[in-house]
């Protein structure tokens, strides 16, 4: 009976089922009921605006960290490339405007419509170099320029004076542009040609806006500074937060990099402590490393028997030196990824200085270990120790020659070339030296050259062929970061760079053994950037330094720098071949992302000297970060702390 009624009220519910859709079969319906799902999510859109205001918002947090970080910051005009389509295009197209309004005036009659077009963009352009508190000069630019007053004359007389318009634009230029462009303004005064006088005014004017915008950079600088760690701050919690959203850790590669520089600091044996040589050759580079039983490392035994603790100080200033040598192809930390351009140049700037002082010890070790071999038993016991200082000047200069040049990307390339650079250098120097120990000295007469200049070619194999190769191959592996010289002087370069970026630098902070050469070479070209300030003024056309000061009032700013014809790939400038140089473009990036990233670096680093503690704000302020505010040392409990939120 139990099992007759359990048939009837399946029955019963399979009829209730069918009348409830009697168009579609039991056995479906029990199929549709049984897989049943929720609908999904409808899918959501990201707009234009959304995509434009998140793209402008990044912009300006990147134009405010450039201001802060780098104090050498200037808006530069981009120019195309000579060869490149948009060169051509947008020469195609100012000379076609120009050529329409020249033919519009030389109509018969003149059409004097685009005349009036122009003149209505020259003051709209003068009006963006005036500030909107100085009346005074928007009514000149007002009377001067008075539009009105111009078509009312053309309906009367049918005419307009293009050259009594062209100096009147002038004499406003005069006024407002800075004293290095005075030059170019009195330029204008000799054309004659209206034409021709407007569209260089135009080009002067562009310079006179890039003026303005680099003088409001420099004015805003210290405003901006103050206002940058914020605002960076609040737009680096909205990625945190957007990332947190899909469930992703925004501090990923952040955590992986400083533990990487804290497992570096207390894991390594003391023997094996890296110096960040080189991503190729970091395995082969020594530092001292830590004190049994204590978690201190020493700072670097050949420069200084002082040694620091594990603080997160030490620990950051060890990531942050990690970055000169970060390798290409591996993904940034998320805290300096707007730094990653800089920071690849200033790996690039380490690189050459080790490199250049590499090569100055190799070269002079290997002509003095090869004297016996290079120079003749009678002028050997004569060579002057000036002629070796002679020899590393000459090798800086042709090394820094190559590394200007240089447009291969290939390592073993660049090798190849600097070794030949290099032998002909040291055969040139030879010659010369053997000239001047002669008894009687080369003179012109004897040949057809200056004392002291003499063709290598014409030395005839100074340098024997097993001695070119033996220097060919330390060349190149000096180049390949792979000598011992270059890996002993990247430790005591790193080592330099530890102590300047400490929070009680040593005063003064001597230079690493072997250095020295390239303060020489920099300081001359100090000396020749100083005599090429004189001939701004004179040529204002000319390359002028950024720092030139402008003292007048009416100066609208600093004359932004000029890009080369064919900007150097290795080297961009010779004052870049100094390590104080390095450390200086160092240090306010180190200091200025502390200041942003504080509460994420210190909650990282709690983690790693605190691994027993629960993240808390009490216990992340308890992390203290050494200050240079005072004078003198402070002890580890009077440090200063980060900026907290």
């Amino acid at each position: 009976m139990e099992s007759e009624d359990e048939a009837n009220k399946k029955k019963e519910g399979q009829k209730k089922l069918t009348e409830k859709d009697p168009g579609l079969p039991m056995k479906k319906q029990q199929s549709a009921r049984e897989g049943f799902q929720l609908p999904p999510s409808p899918p959501t859109f990201v707009t234009m605006r959304q995509l434009t205001e998140a793209a402008n918002a990044f912009y300006n947090m990147s134009l405010a960290h450039e201001i802060t970080v780098d104090s050498e910051f200037r808006i530069e005009k981009y120019d195309p490339p000579e060869d490149s389509l948009e060169h051509t295009v947008k020469e195609t197209m100012h000379r076609a405007f120009w050529d329409m309004l020249r033919s519009s005036l030389e109509a018969d009659p003149p059409d004097y419509q685009p005349t009036l077009n122009l003149l209505s963009e020259i003051k709209q352009s003068l009006n963006g170099l005036v500030l909107p508190n100085q009346k005074t000069l928007q009514k000149l630019v007002d009377s001067s320029l008075d539009l009105d007053a111009a078509k009312a004359t053309l309906e009367h007389t049918g005419h307009l004076n293009l050259k009594d318009y062209a100096i009147q634009v002038i004499n406003m230029m005069h006024q407002f542009c800075a004293p290095v462009r005075d030059q170019e303004v009195e330029n204008l005064r000799k054309i004659d040609d209206p034409v021709e006088a407007f569209r260089n005014a135009f080009i002067l004017l562009e310079k006179m806006h890039m003026d303005l915008a680099n003088f409001t950079i420099a004015q805003m600088r210290p405003y901006i500074r103050q206002q940058a760690v914020q605002y960076e701050r609040s737009k680096f919690a909205t990625f945190l937060d957007a990332q947190k959203a899909l469930g992703l850790d925004g501090l990923r590669r952040t955590r992986e990099w400083i533990e990487a520089a804290f497992s570096k600091l207390t894991n390594v044996s003391r023997s094996e402590l890296p110096s960040t040589a080189s991503a190729s050759s970091a395995s082969a580079s020594h530092l001292p490393g830590e004190r049994a039983g204590k978690r201190w490392v020493s700072a670097d035994s050949e420069s200084s028997a002082e040694e620091f603790p594990l603080t997160p100080n030490n620990i950051l200033r060890e990531a942050y030196l990690e970055l000169l040598v970060w390798p290409a192809g591996k993904d940034w930390p998320e805290t300096v990824v707007m730094d990653q351009l800089r920071l690849t140049e200033l790996g690039i700037q380490l690189a050459n200085i080790v490199t250049l002082t590499s090569l100055v010890l190799v070269v002079c070790n290997f002509v003095a270990s090869n004297a016996s071999s290079i120079f003749p038993g009678s002028c050997l016991s004569r060579v002057d120790p000036s002629m070796m200082v002679q020899l590393k000047q000459m090798v800086c200069k042709s090394g820094i020659g190559i590394l200007r040049n240089s447009t291969s990307t290939s390592t073993q390339q660049r090798g190849t070339a600097m070794a030949e650079e290099i032998i002909f250098t040291v055969e040139r120097w030879l010659n010369t030296t053997l000239s001047s120990l002669k008894s009687t000295p080369t003179t012109p007469t004897d040949t057809d050259e200056t004392p002291g200049e003499t063709d290598a070619s014409k030395a005839i194999h100074l340098l024997p062929d097993p001695l070119k190769e033996t220097l060919s191959s330390q060349v190149v592996e000096v180049v390949s970061e792979r000598h011992p010289v270059f890996i002993l002087m990247n430790k005591r370069a790193i080592g330099f760079l530890r102590s300047a970026l400490s929070a009680y630098p040593p005063e003064p902070l001597p230079l690493p053994p072997g250095f020295s050469i390239l303060s020489d070479v920099t300081r001359h070209a100090g000396n020749a950037v100083t005599a090429n300030q004189t001939d701004c003024s004179s040529s204002p056309s000319g390359h002028c330094p950024p720092s030139q000061p402008i003292p007048s009032a009416m100066a609208t700013g600093l004359r932004p720098r000029t890009p080369d014809a064919d900007p150097p790939k290795r080297l961009q400038k010779l004052e870049h071949l100094s390590l104080s140089n390095l450390a200086s473009r160092l240090l306010p990036l180190l200091a200025h992302n502390r200041h942003v990233f504080g509460p994420q670096y210190a909650e990282i680093i709690q983690a790693l000297l605190l691994p027993n503690t629960e993240p808390s704000p009490s216990t992340v302020t308890r992390l203290r970060f050494r200050s240079r505010s005072g004078s003198a040392k402070k002890s580890e409990s009077e440090e200063e702390t980060f900026e907290m939120t």
